[in-house]
């Protein structure tokens, strides 16, 4: 004898409206196929509300079901990179989608037409990318996945995105070394007294640029000297990130670093650090030669950007500032949490003496 099964069956309780464990759903049909959706609720009267909302979207997306007329998710991934290749400006922003596209046009998903797809294939491509790699470039593969069905709902091609049922998982954001000022010093000094190569004198200008104003590396190979406004004080970052401007005032290390290389430079148009044919200036090497030969761990670009506003924070500029110079728009919250973590500890202690208030 078979055991019983314990299955609560669906209950039809209005014009496409059915109820099971308490829940509402939606079932409509379009083009011969069933389509269930859940409509997230309890209360009947909300449910009725949101049964109109899925109506008007299936009515308005009429995908064709006929063979060849729909793509598969790789085709429509295709699709989307032509159109990113026009809209995206930052190049690692476009490298990162495409590296994305190109990962689930390999998957089983890629052979799938995308109106076959359903949230339980989005769960497994998700978790197996969170296991094989992290949770970070599964977050990658589901921004994209919403790009792709954002895409597929614009053509007609489906009239729901299931990967918005889905959140981003957690992942732990990546320490990034954080070099003392005597630290960034020797590296300099390595870069300029003839251990290394002619082109480390050019690389140590890039860092101490870095180490001064904060600039990621993508907005100190964009810079130009038309930026730089010696009159006003200011430094202009035209193309920040996500393609924000701001404004770095030109404080006084600044200012003499800027003339002093403006002083060199001889002229004042153009790129101040040239691109070499179609790729921008990027001393990555030499940085990597020049702390192994001053004996100093490894560090990145950014590692002197989380040195520079530790710095900021330590000469005792206010969080605000610090992240309008930085391109945040938090009012400081990420430079007192992140940031903020840097000071060292001898600076604690004298900052701690001066704590000299009393009760007694």
């Amino acid at each position: 004898m078979k055991p019983k099964t314990n299955r609560v069956a669906m209950k039809c309780v209005g014009e496409n409206l059915w109820l099971r464990h308490g829940r509402y759903y939606a079932r409509l049909k379009k083009s011969g196929k069933d389509i269930w959706k859940s409509l997230r609720t309890v209360d009947r009267n909300i449910a009725a509300a949101r049964l109109l909302d899925v109506k008007a979207k299936i009515s308005s997306h009429t995908p064709d079901p006929a063979k060849g007329k729909i793509p598969t998710l790789a085709n429509a991934c295709d699709v989307l990179l032509e159109r990113a290749k026009l809209e995206v400006k930052r190049p690692r922003t476009l490298e990162t989608l495409r590296s994305s596209l190109n990962c689930l046009k390999e998957s089983t998903l890629g052979s799938l037409q995308i109106n076959r797809i359903v949230i339980n294939h989005i769960k497994e491509h998700v978790l197996d990318r969170a296991a094989q790699f992290s949770g970070r470039t599964a977050n990658h593969d589901l921004t994209a996945l919403r790009k792709v069905f954002k895409l597929a709902v614009e053509k007609g091609w489906r009239w729901d995105d299931p990967s918005r049922e889905i959140a981003q998982l957690p992942h732990k954001e990546k320490k990034v070394p954080v070099p003392s000022l005597e630290e960034i010093k020797l590296v300099l000094l390595a870069m300029r007294d003839g251990r290394m190569r002619f082109e480390a004198q050019k690389a140590a200008v890039f860092i101490e640029l870095l180490a001064l104003s904060g600039l990621r590396r993508a907005e100190a190979q964009a810079l130009a000297w038309e930026d730089v406004d010696f009159e006003k004080g200011l430094l202009i970052v035209r193309d920040g990130k996500g393609g924000k401007p701001r404004i770095v005032d030109l404080f006084p290390s600044l200012r003499a670093f800027m003339e002093r290389l403006l002083g060199g430079h001889g002229e004042s148009t153009g790129l101040i650090f040239p691109r070499k044919g179609a790729q921008p200036y990027n001393p990555k090497r030499a940085l990597e030669t020049a702390c192994k030969i001053a004996g100093v761990p490894r560090f990145s670009f950014h590692g002197l950007r989380h040195a520079w506003a530790t710095e900021l924070v330590k000469a005792g500029i206010d969080f605000g500032t610090i992240a309008k110079w930085a391109g945040h728009n938090d009012g400081g919250l990420l430079i007192a949490k992140r940031y903020g973590n840097h000071m060292r500890r001898d600076h604690m202690q004298m900052a701690a003496q001066k704590a000299t208030f009393s009760v007694s």
